[in-house]
This record gives structure tokens, C-alpha cells and sequence, in this order.
């Protein structure tokens, strides 16, 4: 079907460039006097109380053609993708991502399973999108403590912001690449009536297996030197034999050799030989006989024991240059109504979004039996998700015609959910989820140097699953809070500051069908309850319009999410026996950053500093301890944090006409997870940094618009980490890569349709890269080089 889908979509770009010649003629001049938008791939506002607010515009977003969230934004310094395989992927800011970045759609928080498990995405359409607004730093004044380390605000085009100049408006996009996704969507917006504007849209997007350069494994995964954690981080087993130097060794235990048939003891010859010259039977202390191997005076640093790896397999036979299990389906519709007047707009929105897609591993479906009869074997199946979401969004605005209050807000989102981790076709978690929120906000203008922001919000979750090897009960979480912003100018100095109050409760609910771990597994799974404080306040100095300097400080609280304190068994996705601890209490951090940039015609640079100090920083830890089929045991605790980094910002453009113009851009980034507590059991297991860090990195890009044809590059260059943290042992650090990604363009007229043909390409040096940041480093790299061509029709 998909060699038919290729033949006719190029057979109509033919058809198309045609049509254009033949109707040469006919088209009319171009208006060289048109206004016409210099390209706002990144523009910087200041937002009352959390400094720097990033956004990225359609256009953008279109140039970048990512799927996921993570990915869209990886382009902008002090922000990473959490990939987890390459259709799962997270915003990582200033190397915090899950439950300290804050989700949102609209201004309403989604689904939290995204940042329970990395696995699952927040469920958007990526083609239905408006703009995305990024906070980088605390945004918890507005978004509360899940925005602790930042926030995303996802804004789409389902619920209709404005009337339209015409009767419909609408596009249809339509793309096929080489090692990627073969993608359609569509959209179209009408009048209904005087005031009524209607919506509605739909996408669709499929791919098999990718293609990577080399092998899936990362080399270390075949390195005899591996150790047995990284070896199972890594799924393979590694055949490996442990030669005791017996000469070492002046006694033999006399408790081992009268015990050493007794299966009750689970004594072998490892325990035999011993330093101790006396062991204790029965309470009295006995003698050890001596070791006639034994040979004394030998170099004190002479090894006890030595090790062979005679070979090493993989738990599944991988292909090389085949990513396994990289599959992903996708599809969606929105539809949205909205009323609109000229001081008040209320709008519907209603979403529906399935996806089936792999994660590149590997999981055990059977548990290890005893038998005396046979030879239990283990079964490994690829690890699968699949997602069934379904909201509604209510949105308004009312802009009273008084000098006091120039708006007031109002939206509420409803959202159903059904996740399911799967090996294979088994179903081994399915959690059904069901959320509400809503928000209310009033602007106020006190005075011409006097403005602000005040509202509350409310969250409501339930949490429920199925299947009896997930690994959280069912449960609830209630949130609630409220907030001001206040901003005074007066010229050149702006002052911000904001403070809100947060109510959590977390809950446990009846469960009987679940079952724990062996672990710590959520403790006594005991009702919690959290009172979150926040408040931040920043100073700005400009300087003639050309520059400015900027001091921010904020605090920001989070109260341990559902899987922090209750989490307590096999998590398929991460490949981990997730411990959580329900005596948890809540994080908090005090922030300082500093900034300044200068902006003279079209050239703009800016640097940041930036140091944030958490106190009960929780973060998933290493016990040490593996079980069968390759989970390592993990544990949630709590220890003292700082991150501390640089980015720095340059950019110029160049416009010679209407629409000629030349954009540049470049940026570097720097950040560092340091480990400041004395908890021994952290220094011991995670090290002197958190394991995973986003590498530091540098990137340069360029955009050009001549006319009608259009092209913009994208060039970034991973460093190799040097600030190592530790799984147990010191994590390898993967090789330093670069990545070079590009996109030329047409567009052309017809009648009343804009026709826009593309051609991009994604990992055009074809290398082997592997994120230090993403779990599955060890697994799977980056998807290798693709080609994509597409077509979008605009009316």
C-alpha cells in the first residue's frame, strides 16, 4: 500500500508544477508593498516573575517536522530530549524532565503518565499546534510545584481564537521519508453564522522498524570489562566465570564443611575458603582448619580472584542497522467551536488520539519456575505501548469595559485515558486514568506602571489498573492552588514578583488484585498530604532599548508524586523493579539566575548563569541488586542537589527585500546535576553527579527566505560527557557525535491555493549518536539518516 501512496503522491507534484506553468499567464502581480514577517524561530519575552519566556511560532514548527515533544524543542539551548526510543520524547530543562516539568495544554495540565513513565507521551496532535510557550526555570508561581524545573505550554488550533477573513480556511499536509514516518493530516476551519467559527482536523501517521548506522547495541554492551548492572542496563548475558586464587586463603570454614549438604544453607565451595581462623557452631567458637593450598608471604595486592568471560549473548537476537522494535502507529481528530464577540469568546473543544508504538527492548514475560524435571527458559518479548486518550477543553475570555480589569479567564479540560504497557501482545500494565482541571485568571491594571495577574486552579486525578504485574496501585491526586503576579515599570527598571499556595493530597485506593515486590514497595501506602509554598521576584535594567541586565531569584516547593511514594513493582518500560517510599516529604529549591543580551538592529546575544539548590531532591537510586530477566531493583530516596549552568545566545538578521531575508543563529549550553549531601548511600551508588546528564553541546543554524523558495540547516555537536555519575559503578560515556538536519522549500500559488513542496532530512551525516541522557542509550541510538519529501495545500 505504501509503494501506491508514494506513486500518486509524486505523480500529483507533477501534475501541480504543470497546472503552475500553464496558468503563468494568468498569475497576478505580486504586491511588493505587503507588510511581511521577519521568521521567529525563537523570540524572547519577559514574563512577571520567571524571567525568559521562549516561544515557537507554526513556522517553526513546520521547519522542525518533529513527532514528539522533546525533539521540537531539543534546538534551544538548555533544553534537551529525554528520548526514550525515537516516539517517546521529553523537554529535559537544565537536565531536569518527568514530574519537574510541567505539561500543559492551553494553560491545563494533561496527563500526568508522562511524567510517571517516560514511555508515554503527553497525548498531542503535533500537527494540530498553534505555537509552544517554553519556561525555562521555576514556573511553579503560575503552574504550581510539577513546574519546578520549568514548564511547556502546549497551545493548539481546536478551539477557534478568532473569526476568519474568509469563509474557510484550511491545509492538508501530506509527507513520506525514507526512515521515517509516512504522515497525512488535515484541517479546516469555517464561519458559522455571524459569530460562530467552526473546526475540525485529523492525523495520521505510520512506520516500521528503522534504520540506524551499525549496531543497535552500544559497543560497551560487548566489552568483557562490563560490569553486571551495565550488562543488564545493556540486555545481554555475559558467560563469565570467577577463578578464586585458593593460595590466598590460610583457612577452610569448619561451619561450611559440616553444613555443605544442607540445601537449607545454600553453601557452596565460594564460601568455603576464609581468613577468619575460627567460626561459630552452635554458639561456640570452633576452630577453622588450615588450608593446605595456602602459600603465605605473597604481595599483599595480589588479586583474590580473577574473571573469564568465555562469551556474550544477547537476551534477543538484534539485526544490524535495524533499530528492533522502533514501529509506531498514530492517529487523531479534533473538532472545536468557538463564539465569538467583541469583548467575549467562549469555546468547545473535543480531542481523540490512539497510538501503538515499540520501545527498542526487551522485557521477561515468565518467571523463573523450580523444577527438577525440566529447564526453565526465559522468554524475552519486545516492549509495547498503547494509548487510548479522549478529552474536552471549555475555554473563555471576558475583557470588561473598565479600566480596572481588562480580562478575566476561564477554561476547564476533561480527560479520559487508557495506557497499557505490552510485551508483545500481552498485556502485562493497564492503567485507566481520569482528570480534571480547571483554571481562572483576572488581569488587573492598577495604574499606567501598575499590572498584574491573579487566579486559582484545580486538579483532580484517579489512577486505576489492571494486570498483575503492574507495579503502582490504584489511587487519587487532588491539587489545588492559588497565585498573583505583580509587575511595576518604571522605565529603564521593571519589577516582577509572584507568589502562589498549593494543597496536595495524595491517596491509595482500594486494591486487592495488586501485588507488591519484594522491595520497599511504597511502604505502608499511607495517605499524604502537602502544603507547597512559592514565590519568585526579578529586577530588569534596560539600557536604551539596546540591552539590559536581569537578577531573577525564586523558591519553588513539589510534593512527591504517586509513583514517588507508592510505586512497587516491575516498571516494563524502564526495565526497573520501581521502589517508591511513602514517608517521602516534599522537594524544594531556591533558585538564583543571572542574564543580559544586547539587541541592535539585527543583531542579538544574550548569556545566563544560572544555580538552583535543592533540598530532598528524590531521584529513582541504585540499590545494587538485579533480578531475573534483567530489572535492576531501584529505590526513591531523597538527598541535596544543585544545578548550576551556562547558556549563552547569538543570533543576526539580515532582510535586503520584502521577502529576501537571512537569519543566523547559534547557542552553547553547559549544566551540571551536582550531588552535595553526605548520604553515603548516594555517593556510594549514583557519585559526585547524577547518572544520565545531558551532555554539554554547541549548535549553529541558518534560515533563508528568497522570493518563494525557502531553506533553513540545523547543525548541533554533542560533546562527550565529563561530569560522570555512577550506576553502582562509573557510567561509560557514550561518543561525542554531531548531528546536521536541513529542509528546502517552494511555494507557489495557484487560483486561491498556496501550494508548499519540501524536502528535508534528519541525521544527514548518518552517525551513530547516542544521547548520555536517554536511558536506553545502551539500547538503541538515534534513528539514522532520513530523506522526507511532502506537500502541503493551504486555501
Amino acid at each position: 500500500m505504501l509503494r501506491y501512496q508514494k506513486e500518486v503522491f509524486l505523480a500529483s507534484l507533477v501534475v501541480l508544477t504543470s497546472a503552475k506553468t500553464a496558468h503563468a499567464q494568468s498569475k497576478p502581480t505580486v504586491d511588493t508593498l505587503r507588510s511581511y514577517t521577519l521568521p521567529t524561530a525563537e523570540t524572547t519575552g519577559f514574563l512577571p516573575g520567571h524571567g525568559q519566556k521562549k516561544r515557537l511560532d507554526r513556522n517553526q514548527l513546520d521547519r522542525i517536522q518533529a513527532q514528539t515533544l522533546g525533539e521540537t524543542l531539543s534546538h534551544i539551548s538548555g533544553i534537551q530530549n529525554a528520548s526514550f526510543g525515537p516516539n517517546s520524547g521529553m523537554p529535559m530543562i537544565r537536565s531536569l524532565s518527568g514530574s519537574r516539568v510541567g505539561v500543559l495544554s492551553n494553560g491545563l495540565s494533561v496527563n500526568d503518565l508522562s511524567g510517571i513513565s517516560p514511555n508515554l507521551n503527553p497525548n498531542f496532535d503535533m500537527d494540530n499546534l498553534r505555537e509552544i510557550e517554553l519556561y525555562k526555570g521555576a514556573a511553579s508561581v503560575l503552574f504550581g510545584g510539577k513546574a519546578i524545573g520549568g514548564a511547556v505550554n502546549v497551545k493548539d488550533n481546536t478551539i477557534p481564537m478568532n473569526r476568519l477573513p474568509k469563509k474557510i480556511a484550511g491545509q492538508a499536509n501530506a509527507e513520506l521519508g525514507t526512515n521515517s514516518d509516512n504522515s497525512q493530516s488535515l484541517a479546516f476551519n469555517t464561519n458559522l453564522g455571524k459569530y460562530w467559527v467552526g473546526h475540525i482536523g485529523a492525523m495520521r501517521l505510520t512506520h516500521g522498524n528503522l534504520r540506524i548506522p551499525g549496531n543497535t547495541k552500544a559497543a560497551i554492551a560487548y566489552d568483557p570489562k562490563i560490569d553486571h548492572l551495565t550488562a543488564a542496563m545493556a540486555q545481554v548475558n555475559v558467560d563469565r566465570e570467577t577463578i578464586r586464587n585458593l593460595t590466598l586463603y590460610p583457612y577452610l570454614s569448619q561451619f561450611v564443611l559440616d553444613n555443605m549438604g544442607d540445601p537449607k544453607w545454600g553453601l557452596s565451595e565460594a564460601d568455603l575458603y576464609t581468613f577468619e581462623d575460627y567460626s561459630f557452631i552452635n554458639g561456640a567458637k570452633v576452630l577453622n582448619p588450615q588450608n593446605d593450598k595456602y602459600i603465605a608471604g605473597q604481595d599483599p595486592n595480589t588479586p583474590l580472584y580473577t574473571e573469564v568471560v568465555h562469551g556474550i549473548t544477547d537476551y534477543v537476537p538484534v539485526k544490524r542497522g535495524v533499530m528492533p522494535n522502533s514501529h509506531a502507529e498514530r492517529s487523531a481528530v479534533n473538532a472545536g467551536a468557538s463564539y465569538i464577540r467583541d469583548n467575549f469568546r467562549v469555546g468547545l473543544g473535543l480531542y481523540a488520539l490512539e497510538s501503538y508504538y515499540g520501545i527498542p527492548g526487551f522485557a521477561q514475560r515468565n518467571k523463573p519456575v523450580h523444577s527438577h524435571s525440566t529447564v526453565w527458559t526465559p522468554i524475552y518479548e519486545p516492549i509495547n505501548t498503547r494509548t487510548y486518550s479522549y478529552a474536552w477543553h471549555l475555554e473563555s475570555s471576558f475583557k470588561p469595559k473598565t479600566p480596572l480589569i481588562s480580562e478575566i479567564k476561564f477554561n476547564y479540560r476533561g480527560e479520559v485515558s487508557d495506557d497499557r504497557e505490552l510485551l508483545g501482545r500481552y498485556r502485562v500494565n493497564k492503567f485507566d486514568s481520569e482528570r480534571h482541571a480547571l483554571r481562572s485568571e483576572i488581569s488587573q491594571q492598577f495604574s499606567r506602571f501598575w499590572s498584574g495577574t491573579s487566579g486559582f486552579d484545580f486538579s483532580f486525578v484517579t489512577l486505576k489498573g489492571e494486570g498483575d504485574r503492574r507495579y503502582i496501585p490504584n489511587n487519587l491526586s487532588r491539587e489545588g492552588g492559588i497565585f498573583t503576579l505583580q509587575t511595576i515599570e518604571l522605565n529603564p527598571v521593571a519589577l516582577h514578583m509572584g507568589y502562589r499556595h498549593d494543597w496536595v493530597a495524595r491517596r491509595t485506593l482500594s486494591d486487592p488484585t495488586y501485588q507488591r515486590s519484594r522491595g520497599m514497595a511504597g511502604g505502608q501506602l499511607s495517605a499524604r498530604d502537602f502544603s507547597l509554598n512559592h514565590f519568585s521576584g526579578d529586577i530588569i535594567y534596560s539600557i536604551f532599548d539596546i540591552a539590559y541586565l536581569q537578577a531573577i531569584f525564586s523558591h519553588a516547593e513539589r510534593a512527591p508524586g504517586v509513583n514517588e511514594l507508592y510505586a512497587g513493582n516491575d516498571h516494563f518500560a524502564i526495565l526497573v523493579e520501581e521502589n517508591g517510599d511513602d514517608r517521602l516529604n516534599k522537594e524544594s529549591s531556591n533558585s538564583y539566575e543571572l542574564s543580559g543580551g544586547i539587541k541592535y538592529g539585527g543583531l542579538k546575544l544574550s548569556a545566563t548563569h544560572y544555580r538552583s539548590f535543592f533540598r530532598n531532591y528524590l531521584y529513582l537510586a541504585h540499590t545494587g541488586i538485579s533480578r531475573s530477566g534483567g530489572f535492576l531493583v531501584k529505590e526513591w530516596r531523597a538527598s541535596d542537589t544543585e544545578i548550576q549552568g551556562w547558556e549563552l545566545e547569538g543570533g543576526y538578521i539580515y532582510a535586503w527585500a520584502a521577502d529576501c531575508h537571512l537569519a543566523l543563529n547559534a547557542f552553547a549550553d553547559l549544566v551540571k546535576n551536582i550531588n552535595t549531601s553526605d548520604d553515603t548511600m548516594r555517593k556510594w551508588a549514583e557519585g559526585d553527579y547524577m547518572p544520565n546528564l545531558p551532555t554539554s553541546r554547541y549548535g549553529i543554524s541558518a534560515l533563508l527566505q528568497y522570493k518563494k523558495f525557502f531553506g533553513n540547516a540545523n547543525f548541533d555537536r554533542y560533546l562527550k560527557q565529563r561530569y560522570l555519575g555512577k550506576n553502582i559503578n562509573i557510567e561509560p560515556p557514550m561518543q561525542a557525535y554531531s548531528l546536521l538536519s536541513g529542509q528546502l522549500g517552494y511555494k507557489m500559488n495557484l487560483k486561491k491555493y498556496e501550494f508548499v513542496y519540501f524536502i528535508s532530512g534528519n541525521n544527514l551525516l548518518n552517525v551513530e549518536a547516542r544521547p548520555q541522557n536517554s536511558i536506553l542509550k545502551y539500547l538503541a541510538p538515534l534513528p539514522g539518516r532520513n530523506i522526507s519529501i511532502g506537500l502541503k495545500l493551504l486555501l
